[in-house]
């Protein structure tokens, strides 16, 4: 009889045993960080990298029609150079943003990863030697709940400046070729008058 208390004694302990809170926590993150990392891919990223190449190539085009005494822009061409820069800003560092979303997703998914290993595993010093204890956890927890709560606001960002470059592109670029081809028409005839 006292070998079956014993062993019931057992059994409960062992089933009473609770889970480090964090793990749940770090689970979560994971699933928030996964996702993040999937939305980052499905970027049209050779659309928005050409239309970026395409602007600052109109941008540069003006700068350079600007500077020939031949060619005159007039006010009513202000508001789509505007258009142009605006469209242009919206994308001008589209590669850094999206090569630092891709890197910074890969290092939280891997961080937390760790951290849910550590969990599991009952590890008690870290690959630096250090201690691991709850309080190291709980600290590590907490800077990788913020790195992903920061991801997920710099995806958001990011998926703004490119959907507004994008939609401005759209709605004018056909006023920006328009203008340049006029101005580089307007260059043309006064080379062939000289």
């Amino acid at each position: 009889m006292r070998f079956i208390t014993a062993l019931t004694s057992i059994v409960v302990l062992v089933g009473c045993v609770v889970e480090n809170p964090n793990k749940l926590i770090l689970e979560k993150a994971l699933v928030d960080a996964d996702s993040i990392s999937l939305l980052i891919s499905e970027f049209p990223a050779d659309s928005i990298f050409s239309v970026r190449e395409r602007l600052n190539a109109a941008k540069d085009e003006v700068q350079w029609l600007g500077a020939e005494v031949d060619v005159e822009f007039v006010r009513a061409d202000a508001p789509i150079i505007g258009k142009l820069s605006t469209a242009s800003r919206y994308l001008k560092d589209a590669p850094q943003r999206l090569s630092g979303l891709k890197k910074e997703s890969e290092r939280c998914i891997y961080q937390i990863n760790g951290l849910i290993e550590i969990i599991v595993s009952g590890a008690t010093n870290d690959s630096k030697g250090d201690t691991i204890n709850d309080a190291y956890i709980t600290e590590n927890t907490s800077r990788e709940i913020e790195a992903v709560k920061l991801l997920e606001e710099a995806y958001t960002e990011t998926e703004r400046l490119f959907r507004l470059g994008l939609k401005a592109d759209a709605e004018h670029w056909a006023s920006i070729d328009s203008l340049i081809t006029d101005k580089r028409g307007e260059w043309a005839r006064s080379i062939a008058e000289e």
